[in-house]
């Protein structure tokens, strides 16, 4: 997996920092974090994205993806739906 990290200034004094990480071919993985707020990330497979809450659940799932069972990558997921509904 390859990661890139950018900050991102929106207006002087408002940034946040983008980590965008290339799973496999056409699937990538956007956390985003700003202090104060809520981690977010989204989840791009092809042209569909998912975003979600990044917490340390997902953080520790895509860490062991490699290992992890997709079963509990689905469940990361159905949770997000959850947080967005």
């Amino acid at each position: 997996m390859f990661t890139q990290m950018q900050i991102v200034e929106v207006e002087l004094g408002y940034s946040y920092v983008v980590e965008k990480t290339q799973i496999i071919d056409g699937v990538y993985l956007e956390v985003f974090k700003q202090p104060g707020y809520d981690d977010g990330a989204i989840l791009y497979v092809g042209n569909d994205e998912v975003l979600f809450k990044w917490n340390d659940e997902a953080q520790y799932i895509f860490s062991e993806l490699d290992t992890a069972e997709p079963i509990e990558l689905l469940a990361i997921l159905a949770q997000a739906l959850k947080v967005l509904a």
